[in-house]
């Protein structure tokens, strides 16, 4: 016999682990092509399927569904592809505006000595960060991680990982926007 979405939940929250595995061989499959349809990239959408049933394990306990669990589901999916969307967006902004300067002179000595000051400040700003920010961060940026592999590093989940880096780099903004407006004045 097949058990509803809300059966099957309630079976879960009660311990039985099959019941999860029914929810997640139920969508899993549905969840992925959404996902792929709009990312266009299959590693990517394995990705959020994977981070929308982690999420609902972690909040096993404090899971409170107002809606069906397929609506609930789809719309955790959406909003990390909307999330994607939107960071690839301001990726290829920057892109084209990188493009779009004309390149430094090479002799510009004021250039350069504004440049380093700047990578100074930028430098004493992450060693202000608070500390799991910071390592996430310099994980980030210098190691050059993805935010699954820093969660599997640093034995946190990829939505901690994910508040680090957003905490960190609202952070940085705040402090280096703080410096910029000193050096106008």
């Amino acid at each position: 016999m097949d058990h509803t979405d809300v059966e099957l939940l309630s079976f879960w929250k009660k311990g039985d682990q099959a019941a999860f595995d029914a929810l997640y061989q139920r969508y899993a499959v549905m969840l992925l092509k959404k996902a792929y349809e709009k990312t266009g990239d299959k590693e990517t959408a394995r990705e959020f399927v994977q981070e929308v049933f982690l999420e609902l394990l972690e909040r096993k306990d404090r899971l409170d569904i107002h809606t069906s669990f397929k609506a609930y589901i789809f719309t955790a999916l959406r909003n990390r592809v909307l999330n994607f969307l939107h960071r690839q967006a301001i990726h290829q902004k920057y892109e084209l505006f990188q493009e779009s300067r004309p390149a430094a002179s090479g002799n510009d000595v004021e250039s350069y000595l504004s440049h380093k000051e700047l990578v100074l400040q930028l430098s004493e700003a992450v060693q202000q960060l608070p500390e799991k920010c910071r390592q996430v961060f310099l994980l980030s940026r210098n190691g050059e991680l993805s935010n699954k592999e820093i969660a599997e590093r640093s034995g946190i989940s990829v939505n901690t990982v994910e508040q680090h880096m957003r905490k960190a780099l609202r952070l940085l903004r705040n402090g280096l926007h703080r410096v910029s407006i000193f050096f106008i004045f």
